[in-house]
């Protein structure tokens, strides 16, 4: 699928989407009570209500995130980059069938009744809207990098040094953002938005948990200085990991897939532990005790110049 075959597709599917949303509420408008239940309790029941039109305002205003949540990953262009198709067909097709469920469930338990404390039950219905919704957000991955090769990533080759000068002394750092982990990160947030909506604030808060923790994990920064290297997380700077310069054998730039390292996030593998945000150009430390240490950073090629420049010169004063 080509980039401009890809945009009308997105977009044919944006306007049916929100004009579904829109009508279907408006033509079964006179079969709902007003106010309308809008949260069940654990045991399924309905225990309270709010006014027609303030919840399905509140639906569209859910559906306006996401579709705010895949313009992001789509601005600025960048149509061949799988990672970015991907991400956003997989968010707006999982978006779709959270808040398109969100709206059908909710009209099926109110449809023809007099009063809002009358409304049919919702427990396992919503269970099944969680994972229709996944089952779409794989399939919107599928449909966004049909026709795109995997990502590819230059050669690996041999880091040399950089040269240093006595008087001086610089700090290299570097940095990598997952969008794949963003786009988990939003979907897991309007999935929780969702159930605190429909069955209560202790059902949504693992998910809203889940998807700040996606958020906070979903980025890193890389620092190179006379100690060695340290990698921070998201904008909180935290958890880190810190590698002492007396550790670190020596440095290249190596490409390589998130397969590899067994997916996404923190990898602890056999032969190799690895800090995997994306594939692609990886810094990779040897470390003394024969284990490599993998970095997903962008522009490793001189992070890793620089460590071997302070390996030779810290083993030239030993």
């Amino acid at each position: 699928m080509n980039a401009r075959r890809f945009l009308i597709g997105a977009g044919t599917w944006l306007v049916v989407a929100t004009a579904a949303l829109v009508a279907v509420p408006l033509a079964l408008r006179d079969r709902l009570p007003d106010p309308i239940a809008s949260h069940w309790g654990f045991s399924g029941q309905p225990d309270d209500s709010m006014p027609a039109a303030g919840l399905f305002a509140m639906v569209l205003v859910m559906w306006a995130m996401c579709v705010a949540g895949v313009g992001s990953y789509l601005r600025g262009g960048g149509l061949r980059d799988r990672q970015r198709r991907g991400s956003a067909g997989a968010l707006l097709a999982a978006g779709t069938g959270f808040v398109g469920g969100l709206t059908a469930l909710t009209l099926w338990a109110n449809l023809d009744l007099a009063h809002w404390q009358q409304a049919r039950p919702l427990n396992w219905q919503a269970l099944l809207m969680i994972g229709v919704s996944a089952g779409l957000g794989w399939l919107g991955w599928r449909v966004g990098v049909a026709g795109l090769e995997p990502d590819s990533a230059p050669e690996s080759e041999a880091a040399a040094e950089l040269p240093l000068r006595g008087d001086r002394r610089a700090v290299w750092v570097s940095a990598v953002t997952s969008r794949t982990l963003r786009a988990v990160a939003a979907v897991a947030v309007l999935v929780g938005v969702g159930l605190a909506v429909v069955v209560g604030w202790p059902a949504g808060l693992a998910a809203l948990l889940a998807g700040l923790v996606c958020f906070a994990l979903s980025s890193a920064r890389v620092q190179v200085d006379e100690q060695g290297v340290l990698v921070v997380f998201g904008p909180q700077r935290w958890p880190s990991r810190r590698i002492r310069l007396d550790r670190i054998v020596d440095a290249r730039a190596e490409p390589r897939r998130a397969v590899e390292a067994g997916g996404w996030g923190y990898r602890v593998l056999p032969h190799f532990t690895a800090i995997m945000l994306r594939g692609g150009d990886c810094l990779v430390l040897r470390l003394s005790g024969g284990r490599d240490f993998v970095i997903s950073v962008d522009h490793p090629r001189r992070g890793a110049e620089y460590l071997n420049a302070l390996i030779t010169e810290r083993s030239a004063t030993e």
